[in-house]
């Protein structure tokens, strides 16, 4: 009688006692969203980094050399195509930093891994303020484009917030931007209803806020009305 054929024995991804692979999908940047001082930069932009720089002290004894956890800095770091179209690239850039040189004003920036999609678990928005330094004006090889970085300070941790934000207050620019950091931006005109003006007067000439539908929208001092403030 011919010896029965064994099945092979099966063939496990885990041995006994590992934990069950992380669920999840990698990120491809190949269509996230940026926005800096509430103008969507999107697609100038060709390298997106929020990271820290963690700078420890180092003891170094007769038994041992030892890092010790001290200051954490962080940093945007972003590598733009340059434009000097009204309202793009240079425009946005230039106004953050004369902003914080006269006033001492931060500026605000916000991301999120899939432009196409709504804030979620899985699409998180990132968000926190940055201090303005000067940038290169123009870079760039004959016949290629001219591409340029930045690596502006966050004034603390970045926000990564993966439930949603509603925006409670506006505060007036050149565009303005929505508060609390990493806030939704309102829908359009009629969604600024309650949101609290800053400042709580007659804006200025030329400021204004962008709602969702990618329209300017300022406070007259008593109301949210349609446009830039003339």
């Amino acid at each position: 009688m011919a010896n029965a054929t064994k099945d092979p024995p099966e063939v496990s991804l885990l041995a006994t006692g590992d934990a069950a692979p992380a669920p999840g999908t990698p990120i491809v940047l190949n269509a996230a969203y940026f926005e800096l001082t509430g103008v969507n930069l999107s697609c100038f932009v060709k390298h997106l980094e929020v990271s820290p720089e963690n700078k420890p002290v180092t003891a170094t004894t007769f038994c041992a050399e030892v890092d010790y956890p001290s200051v954490v800095k962080w940093h945007l770091r972003v590598t733009f195509y340059q434009t000097f179209a009204a309202g793009s690239v240079y425009q946005t850039l230039n106004a953050a930093l004369q902003a914080y040189n006269a006033s001492g004003q931060t500026a605000n920036f916000k991301a999120r891994p899939y432009s196409a999609q709504t804030q979620s678990t899985t699409n998180p928005v990132i968000s926190g303020q940055v201090v303005p330094q000067p940038f290169d004006i123009l870079i760039g090889d004959a016949g290629a484009l001219s591409e340029f970085p930045i690596d502006w300070n966050l004034i603390a941790p970045p926000n990564v917030d993966q439930t949603g934000v509603a925006a409670t207050g506006a505060t007036a620019g050149a565009p303005g931007y929505f508060t609390p950091s990493g806030a939704a931006t309102p829908a359009n005109l009629a969604a600024l209803s309650g949101i609290v003006a800053n400042p709580a007067t007659n804006w200025a000439t030329g400021q204004y806020v962008i709602t969702a539908d990618l329209l300017a929208n300022n406070w007259n001092g008593s109301a949210w009305v349609a446009g830039k403030h003339a």
